[in-house]
């Protein structure tokens, strides 16, 4: 199963033992986790912002795990200005999304509900949600 990590999930994930069962869900292969390049931006600054060695750690075992960074390319770039066109979704979360979307990631790990707007094209879901999903 193929999922789009959100960025304020990708933090907890690597940081928060709470999110274990995710991590080695992601580790094992049960889940194909996908990204968008676009949240080491929001985790430098979100996470920089409040402690700078808690930031580089996490960017640090963000860049060594089995989440797969995926660049903003033209395509995901030019799907991601139809998301704004169409769903007024912020921009970086457009483009996170549109990343989800042309990797053919079906579903979307998030609490943001701006993301309910692309539910036809990929699935929002919680942690609950996911990790029962995948057993």
């Amino acid at each position: 199963m193929r999922v789009l990590i959100d960025t304020m999930y990708i933090a907890a994930v690597l940081a928060d033992k709470k999110h274990k069962k995710l991590a080695d869900a992601i580790d094992s292969g049960r889940i194909e986790a996908v990204a968008s390049v676009l949240s080491l931006t929001e985790l430098v600054k979100i996470l920089g912002s409040r402690d700078i060695e808690e930031m580089r750690t996490t960017i640090r075992k963000l860049k060594f795990s089995s989440l797969r960074m995926i660049d903003v390319s033209s395509v995901i770039a030019e799907k991601a200005g139809e998301l704004r066109l169409h769903y007024e979704i912020p921009t970086a979360d457009a483009i996170i999304c549109s990343t989800g979307i042309v990797a053919n990631a079906k579903h979307v790990l998030t609490d943001d509900k701006h993301f309910q707007t692309t539910s036809r094209m990929i699935k929002p879901l919680d942690m609950r949600k996911l990790l029962k999903m995948t057993g």
